[in-house]
């Protein structure tokens, strides 16, 4: 879907067989029907981009300015305007705030970060159901341990327990081992 996205943008540039786009402006978006994008696989998501492209388009300023102005706010505030937007819950509006509004501290909580966050840090709370109550007891864990880069530290922690990334994860450990031995041995030799 991002691939699909993007390309409706400018093209920068291949690297190594890859293409690589600027994210398309607003404009090119509003032209973008939503079959088109539920034919791109957007699914149920298709009518919430495009309803969120025309309450952009609508702001004041466009949405781009508005955007940008809520790189002013804090957290809770950011949040709550983006979650005015058509299909924003809490958790798109942290990972928007996040990964493009300089929100380093905002964690998009859903099952797995909750996992995490039993796991590591609130394991009283094994056994029990994620509720909108607990969303804010989560973040303030993960800002408490990890501080105000704890929604970065909060990625990488949701990446590493992902299975395909925790099987990468351990084969590179392997060779590093071999090789930390194999190195070990050959210093040992030259040392006769």
């Amino acid at each position: 879907m991002v691939d699909f996205v993007s390309s409706l943008g400018l093209h920068l540039g291949d690297v190594d067989g890859f293409e690589f786009h600027q994210f398309p402006s607003l404009d090119r978006l509003s032209k973008v029907s939503e079959e088109e994008l539920r034919k791109a696989g957007f699914g149920y998501r298709a009518k919430y981009i495009t309803g969120t492209v025309n309450a952009l388009q609508s702001k004041p300023g466009g949405g781009n300015e508005w955007l940008l102005s809520l790189r002013k706010l804090d957290l809770h505030e950011v949040v709550a305007a983006l979650c005015t937007l058509p299909g924003v819950g809490p958790k798109v509006a942290a990972c928007i705030a996040l990964f493009s509004l300089d929100q380093h501290s905002a964690i998009p909580v859903d099952t797995h970060v909750w996992q995490i966050a039993t796991s590591y840090l609130l394991p009283d709370l094994v056994g029990t159901k994620l509720t909108t109550k607990l969303h804010g007891r989560v973040a303030e864990a993960f800002v408490i341990k990890y501080g105000e880069y704890a929604g970065w530290a909060q990625t990488l922690l949701f990446i590493a327990e992902l299975p395909a990334q925790k099987a990468l994860l351990q084969s590179f450990s392997q060779p590093i081992n071999k090789l930390d031995k194999s190195a070990k041995r050959k210093k040992n030799d030259t040392t006769l």
